[in-house]
């Protein structure tokens, strides 16, 4: 059976061969017809690789714009083709082939097909990559916060941070160097509490501007701005001084401009802040005959914990006013000079009917002062019988400077009636204090307003009476001066005195 089978198959083997390559062409045939062989163009964004390369030489590239796409066609069978997208392609164009020419810097594009590229044919036409060359520029900018808006009132800004606080831009150095700053921006409207929020960096020009970041390289996206939020308070400015002005001089004003500065910190910490006050050894008005102003910057004087609002108030203005003392002489009667310390055994006779206190001050002090507000005080402690003169002690606010304002008088002892005699006139200057009311005769009589006790008589000096007689023709002299009114420098031999009553006897 196997021989018969073998014959069949044999027999007219020439015809079946031809009847096969007859069905091979056929199908070949009706394949082509079908599914025949075609040309398809895709176009492909170029892929950039080891740009490290251009990096290396310092120099940034740029694509130009009408070669970072490549357009070429693909040849294959329709069943394959039609299923291809660009998606199936990739270009690229490796910078360490990159090829300086006099008419510009080319890198060649090499296509490849992803899949079926056994199946594909690309064409071969030349393809490359234009690219432009410039120098490399790297540079690190510090992130500054960029506070918006104001907090809520009777609040600050207290503390400021940007995290990370450091940008590295690279670029072309044409670009790169137009960057002046780079800003964190925080909105902080009416806020009372610490805020924190993301947020992205902005470059900008010396005019404020935006940088065009789109040639750049940036280190960083987003960055992290937190605000802290705390109370303010407004407090005045305070100037201390040292020394003193020239002679006839005085400090009339010492402030400052701005007169107030908002600070800000810590409730705790503003509570205990009346005002920032400038020390004395700042500011001198030794010798000083005129008005002056000096710059002070006053954050060193600021408590710790505690700074400025507005920075732009750290520099404040100081002036000092200093103006010329007037010269007055007021006429006191001398029974109205209080004598103090003088012992019962002793009496006491002035030898003058009026005393003339000389004062100095400010024009308008001075027309406030009156005879009635000197209450002028003799103090005679220790003091033996005899004729002395002395200073009178009086009781004035710090803006008023005494002058000359001595007085004569004769202190007697019971037992005695001329015990002054040969004695010679003790200094003025020595002075004393002590209370009592004086009449213009005696010591006895400043007692019960110049009435001698009935008890005793004292001895008089012969003109005793008519030094009484003329005393009591006085009948205004408690409310009058003299009027004299001298410039204090046309009067460089008048010797001042505050009335502290120095205890030093003037030799007459």
């Amino acid at each position: 059976m196997l021989r018969n089978a073998v014959k069949m198959l044999t027999r007219n083997l020439g015809l079946k061969l031809l009847a096969l390559l007859f069905a091979v062409a056929m199908w070949m045939a009706v394949v082509n017809l079908e599914d025949p062989v075609i040309n398809k163009r895709f176009t492909v964004a170029v892929t950039v690789e080891n740009d490290e390369v251009i990096t290396a030489m310092n120099k940034y590239y740029e694509i130009e714009a009408e070669s970072a796409n490549v357009t070429f066609s693909v040849l294959g069978s329709r069943s394959v083709v039609d299923t291809l997208s660009s998606l199936d392609f990739k270009a690229t164009a490796d910078m360490s082939q990159l090829i300086q020419k006099e008419d510009g810097n080319v890198v060649p594009v090499e296509i490849t097909a992803l899949r079926h590229s056994s199946q594909l044919t690309i064409s071969k036409r030349t393809r490359e990559l234009k690219v432009t060359l410039a120098d490399l520029m790297r540079q690190a900018f510090m992130i500054l916060p960029n506070p918006q808006g104001e907090p809520a009132k009777g609040y600050a800004l207290g503390t400021l941070s940007v995290e990370p606080n450091r940008l590295w831009v690279s670029g072309p150095k044409e670009v790169v160097s137009q960057i002046d700053s780079v800003k964190a921006s925080i909105d902080v409207s009416d806020m009372s509490t610490d805020i924190s929020d993301s947020v992205v960096p902005v470059l900008l020009d010396e005019r404020g501007e935006e940088v065009d970041t789109t040639r750049l390289d940036l280190s960083l996206e987003i960055v992290t701005v937190k605000a802290n939020i705390v109370p303010k308070k407004a407090v005045p400015v305070k100037v201390n001084y040292s020394g003193r002005p020239a002679e006839g001089f005085e400090v009339i004003s010492a402030d400052t401009d701005p007169a107030e500065v908002t600070i800000k910190g810590r409730s705790e910490i503003l509570n205990a802040i009346s005002a920032i006050t400038i020390p004395e050894d700042v500011i001198s008005v030794e010798g000083v005959d005129e008005k002056f102003e000096q710059k002070v910057d006053i954050n060193q004087y600021l408590p710790s914990g505690v700074s400025l609002e507005n920075s732009k108030e750290a520099t404040v203005t100081v002036r000092i006013d200093i103006e010329q003392l007037e010269r007055r002489v007021f006429t006191i009667p001398v029974r109205n000079i209080r004598v103090d310390d003088l012992p019962e055994k002793y009496r006491l006779e002035y030898n003058e009917r009026n005393a003339e206190i000389e004062i100095y001050g400010l024009t308008d002090d001075l027309d406030q002062l009156t005879t009635n507000a000197l209450r002028p005080v003799l103090a005679v402690s220790g003091l033996a019988p005899g004729r002395h003169v002395r200073q009178l002690q009086l009781t004035l606010d710090e803006k008023y400077v005494v002058g000359e304002n001595v007085i004569s008088f004769t202190i007697y002892s019971e037992n005695s009636e001329d015990d002054s005699e040969g004695d010679e006139p003790d200094n003025p200057a020595e002075g004393g204090s002590g209370a009592g009311e004086g009449d213009g005769g005696t010591a006895a009589d400043q007692e019960g307003e110049g009435e001698p006790d009935a008890g005793t008589q004292p001895d008089e000096s012969p003109d005793t009476g008519d030094r009484e007689a003329e005393a009591d023709e006085q009948t205004t002299a408690d409310s009058e001066y003299t009027g004299e009114r001298e410039d204090l420098g046309e009067n460089e031999d008048s010797g001042q005195n505050e009335g502290s009553g120095q205890n030093e006897d003037l030799e007459e």
